[in-house]
Formats: C-alpha cells, sequence, structure tokens
C-alpha cells in the first residue's frame, strides 16, 4: 500500500542571505538552555525543513545553518 507522511512546521525564517551565490540561513532562540548541544538537537530537524524549503523555493545552495541564543548570546552552527 502507499503510504505518504505529512510534515507540517509552524514558524517562519527568522533571516536568510545570500553569500558567494549560496545562502545562510539563521534563526534567533530564546530557549532558557545553558547548553549549546541541548538547543542544537532541539532544533536540527526545523533547520533541516527550513534548509529543504529555501532550497526548493530559491533553487540556491544554504551552506551554513546558524542558530543564535540569546540566552547564552552565542552563534552556533548547525550541522
Amino acid at each position: 500500500s502507499d503510504s505518504s507522511e505529512m510534515v507540517l512546521i509552524q514558524g517562519m525564517i527568522d533571516v536568510y542571505f545570500e553569500e558567494d551565490g549560496q545562502l545562510v540561513l539563521v534563526d534567533y532562540k530564546t530557549d532558557n538552555v545553558d547548553k549549546q548541544e541541548e538547543l542544537v538537537s532541539r532544533y536540527q530537524k526545523q533547520m533541516e525543513l527550513y534548509q529543504e524549503a529555501l532550497e526548493r523555493t530559491t533553487g540556491k545552495k544554504v551552506k551554513e545553518k546558524i542558530l543564535y541564543s540569546f540566552r547564552m548570546q552565542e552563534i552556533l552552527y548547525v550541522s
């Protein structure tokens, strides 16, 4: 039988910009989290879905996915 999976994400991409013909995706987070790994793992799938949506709609490749944590005041790179 044919099964299809529907994925719904709620939210909007905060910022993206073009750099050297590729895109950089940035999402701001206010979570009360003190560990970088926890924040990255919490949002890794969301960032992958944002990347997929951006690449599909713009035809350009996302070269970096970045979370900015207001609590930690740190930039975190999502692989």
